[in-house]
């Protein structure tokens, strides 16, 4: 067997979970458009329903982390890095709304579109801002499951958007110094 054939074998795959009630070919655009980025094949697992555990009824939101205790029952393997994405509106405990939440030692993350669309913050819906928000935050969820930090570069997809203006001032591109980093990455 050749060395680049033992390497490939190596690598880990990204999986793409839909999650609930999510728009299917948003999904399948985002796992055809990742699988390059990394370098790796990207899997898209059958929909899967949002966890009713995970709803709490006072806050009428989804408790991220149990969402990822399910994805993470889903993994075929502890290589697998499995990012999920969903429509419903996510909460920690410390927070009263997430638009993501990343757990690195099971390598899972849930990204929802919740917070992606225009209309949560008042303004006119514009669906043609949900995708590439999608694709840089689904890009910055998976860096961090691949062992990244996150850049400080305001331009670079790694940059740690906290509002939606930093997401759409960024870039869809890793920066040079994310790109040598991801290229070292041995997951």
């Amino acid at each position: 067997m050749s060395p680049v054939v033992q390497v490939s074998i190596l690598k880990s795959k990204i999986v793409v979970v839909p999650l609930g009630e999510v728009d299917f070919m948003m999904v399948n655009k985002l796992a055809s458009n990742i699988g390059p980025v990394f370098n790796r094949s990207v899997d898209i697992l059958k929909g899967m329903k949002m966890p009713t555990e995970a709803f709490n009824v006072l806050r009428n939101q989804y408790y991220a982390q149990v969402v990822l205790s399910k994805i993470e029952r889903s993994k075929a393997n502890s290589r697998e890095k499995v990012i999920a994405v969903c429509e419903e509106d996510l909460y920690l405990p410390n927070s009263s709304q997430v638009s993501h939440c990343v757990d690195r030692l099971s390598g899972t993350a849930v990204l929802s579109l919740h917070n992606l669309r225009q209309e949560f913050y008042g303004l006119p819906e514009d669906e043609s801002q949900v995708y590439p928000r999608l694709y840089k935050e689904a890009l910055r969820l998976l860096a961090q499951l691949f062992e990244m930090p996150s850049c400080r570069n305001p331009r670079c997809v790694n940059y740690y958007s906290d509002v939606m203006l930093d997401i759409d001032s960024k870039g869809e591109k890793f920066c040079d110094i994310c790109l040598r980093s991801l290229n070292r990455s041995p997951v």
